[in-house]
């Protein structure tokens, strides 16, 4: 009964004084003073009086003066928007003062004696229970931990237990929804963050390592994601591994892999390989790295190898041999089936019956990931001066011709480089694509467009050093030639000018030595009574010092090189397109194989019609060189194009002319690159770029519109005869 008193009695207070306020002012103004008065008065006579508040209570009477007096109307909400991080901010900084702190988390290992790691950390059962569901029941319930209030966590990945840094960032992360994360402690933090059911920092570790995933932590990464059910994690590690199998085994990571990765990955036909041989190699190291545990499952890894896919000496050689295998008799049977299935091949092809080796082979064919030796043709001009967008290549292993990707742009007289990864093609005749540049993944199959020449040119030198593309001379079509010589850094994406050459540099042919030393041949312009005033030099030129020095040759290392130097004096040699090759000797070695006696014993075997060709690919392959392609004359009106293509066998000394090219084509280059098995398996069909589409729909509509002219104009010629 006191409040409606009090209320009362404020109001009548509140009126009063405001109608002494009213008289005050009316003192002032003494023409208002009638008015006034009797405001006051009115306001006098309508205020409660504090007894009768008392006795009728209040209640109504509070309610109708507040909402008379306009305070309802007048409030405001108010939202602090620092209100919530603060106060997680000190409740982490009361954890870490120890105070109010109601439970205890205790992290220790299982390790051995005078290893094990353990540390205790004090936090509020309330923020646990609400930042997880992993502490509510635990902390709540009926459980041990909830009436100790102490929580102990053993069995952790590490003998050593969790490092109590990063614990204790994941528990302030609990309170705060802060952490950072790092290459060093991601392995803990997701550990930590799986324990606790923390399932967007969980998500987060799993993006934070998809970004740092590379070959040398991909194996890690993929067994991490497969540890915590990061699905999508798992299959970027597994498609990396996949695609760069043959990398990863290098890494010493491989060979910490439990038995069941190890077999399901060479179970896996897609992983790409270079060759079985390589796998059962890995398959030894692996087992030799703890043979004690490790020599009872040779047998079962023994026979995921395709044995009919190793070479039958190497099978003799070397997997015979080996202890591991001689101990088995079920692994020595494996073997003598496969090289017994190479005679069999051997004397099916004498026979020309090849019935019962397709069928034995149908079963063996090589995985599907395994890098294949093909020689890739790019670019040309076909009959009709149709630039190819096509690319084709040259299946060793199967001794045919297979399709490939088509390029985006008209390469003509272009140049070709191949690095670890890539191949590169940039340059034309062809005005519009001169400064163009591509680049081939052999493990995805595709072609991308890259950052363009700084200067239009066709007919230059392209030759990688140390990852790093060096383009050397070259010809324009209105110019003489050009002395530049600029880098590509295929990382940055980018090409940028070094010091020009002494001298025009056009049609250049190179070979590295050294990863240091490029070794040009080329012509330049001379004032000399020749036919078409250019001379033959080669040169060569250090790319740590800058500095050019003529030479009389190319440094004759192998077939490649004294081959280019019997035919360097020709005009089929001029108008050909030359792979670079790189070469792991010394220069002081390759300087003392520069001569200019070069032996043309290389040609004997080649029929001599070869040697007029123009326009022709010339490219490598160990030791042995390829021709593909050119034309027979140079008469624009009257040229051949040619399908042919021939090899030299270095281990027969005798050049073979191989199956046609699908179409014929000149001016185009090629080099020897490792593609998937999986590109090249049956008959592979590949769209025209849209570019290069449009561009042929707008030709064929000139070339019908042409066409129409032509008709138009001989009928009315016709009508003004008649």
């Amino acid at each position: 009964m006191r409040m409606p008193q009090i209320w009362g009695f404020r109001i009548w207070v509140r009126v009063c004084v405001r109608a002494r306020v009213r008289v005050l002012w009316a003192l002032l103004h003494p023409t208002a003073a009638i008015s006034i008065v009797a405001s006051a008065a009115s306001m006098a006579a309508a205020a409660p009086n504090p007894e009768d508040v008392n006795r009728t209570g209040g209640g109504n009477g509070t309610t109708s003066s507040l909402a008379g007096d306009g305070d309802s109307e007048e409030a405001e909400g108010f939202n602090s928007a620092t209100h919530c991080s603060e106060l997680s901010r000190r409740q982490n900084e009361q954890r870490k003062q120890g105070l109010f702190c109601d439970v205890t988390l205790a992290f220790s290992s299982g390790g051995a004696a005078g290893g094990v790691r353990s540390c205790e950390f004090s936090a509020h059962r309330s923020v646990l229970a609400a930042a997880t569901d992993y502490f509510t029941p635990l902390l709540g319930g009926q459980y041990s931990e909830s009436l100790s209030r102490r929580v102990e966590m053993k069995e952790w990945s590490s003998e050593m237990g969790p490092d109590p840094e990063t614990v204790e960032i994941v528990i302030q992360y609990m309170y705060t929804g802060e952490i950072r994360v790092s290459t060093c402690n991601v392995h803990e933090v997701l550990e930590l963050a799986d324990r606790f059911l923390l399932g967007q920092l969980k998500d987060f570790c799993g993006e934070f390592l998809k970004k740092k995933l590379n070959l040398t932590n991909c194996v890690a990464v993929h067994s991490l994601a497969h540890m915590y059910s990061l699905d999508q994690l798992a299959l970027r590690a597994a498609d990396m591994i996949r695609r760069n199998f043959h990398k990863v085994i290098q890494d010493e990571e491989f060979y910490t892999l439990p038995f069941h990765l190890v077999r399901d990955w060479l179970s896996d036909a897609e992983i790409t390989v270079d060759s079985e041989e390589v796998l059962f190699e890995a398959i030894v190291k692996w087992v030799q790295r703890n043979l004690a545990e490790r020599e009872k499952h040779f047998e079962e890894l023994f026979r995921l190898l395709r044995l009919p896919q190793i070479k039958p000496t190497y099978l003799t050689r070397v997997v015979k041999s080996e202890q591991l295998v001689a101990d088995r008799e079920a692994c020595r049977r494996l073997v003598s089936e496969a090289v017994e299935g190479h005679a069999l091949r051997f004397e099916s092809h004498k026979s020309a019956d090849l019935e019962f080796w397709s069928s034995y082979m149908a079963s063996f064919q090589p995985r599907f990931g395994q890098n294949m030796d093909v020689i890739m043709v790019v670019g040309g001009v076909s009959e009709g001066g149709d630039y190819l967008s096509e690319c084709v290549g040259y299946f060793i292993h199967e001794d045919r011709w297979v399709n490939l990707p088509h390029i985006h742009n008209h390469l003509d007289g272009h140049a070709i480089a191949t690095t670890e990864s890539h191949v590169y093609v940039a340059g034309s005749m062809e005005p519009g694509f001169a400064k163009t540049m591509e680049r081939y993944n052999p493990n995805r199959n595709t072609w991308e467009q890259v950052s363009n020449l700084t200067t239009r040119k066709h007919s230059f030198g392209l030759t990688c050093i140390k990852d790093v593309l060096y383009s050397i001379g070259g010809h324009g079509n209105f110019s003489p030639g050009f002395k530049d010589v600029s880098v590509y850094e295929p990382e940055q994406d980018k090409w940028h000018n070094l010091e020009s050459a002494p001298k025009i540099l056009r049609d250049v042919k190179a070979v590295s030595v050294e990863d240091r030393y490029v070794y040009v041949t080329a012509r330049t312009p001379v004032d000399t009574d020749s036919d078409d005033g250019l001379k033959t030099i080669t040169t060569r030129y250090d790319t740590e010092s800058r500095q050019w020095q003529d030479m009389e040759s190319l440094p004759l290392i192998d077939n490649y090189c004294v081959f280019q130097m019997a035919v360097a004096t020709t005009n089929f040699y001029h108008t050909a397109s030359c792979c670079p090759k790189s070469y792991a000797v010394r220069d002081e070695v390759a300087r003392q194989k520069v001569s200019t006696r070069a032996s043309d014993e290389i040609l004997e075997s080649l029929p001599p019609e070869v040697t007029s060709i123009e326009g022709a690919a010339i490219c490598h392959f160990g030791e042995d060189v390829f021709i593909i392609g050119g034309w027979k004359n140079s008469d624009d009106v009257d040229k051949q194009y040619r399908k042919e293509a021939y090899r030299y066998c270095a281990e027969r000394k005798r050049w073979t002319l191989l199956p046609p090219m699908p179409q014929p084509r000149c001016r185009a280059t090629a080099c020897h690159v490792r593609i998937p098995y999986r590109f090249l398996y049956g008959c592979q069909r590949y769209p025209m770029p849209q570019n290069l589409a449009r561009q042929r729909d707008r030709m064929q509509q000139m070339q019908q519109l042409h066409r129409r002219t032509l008709t138009l104009r001989r009928q009315l010629q016709s009508q003004i005869e008649c």
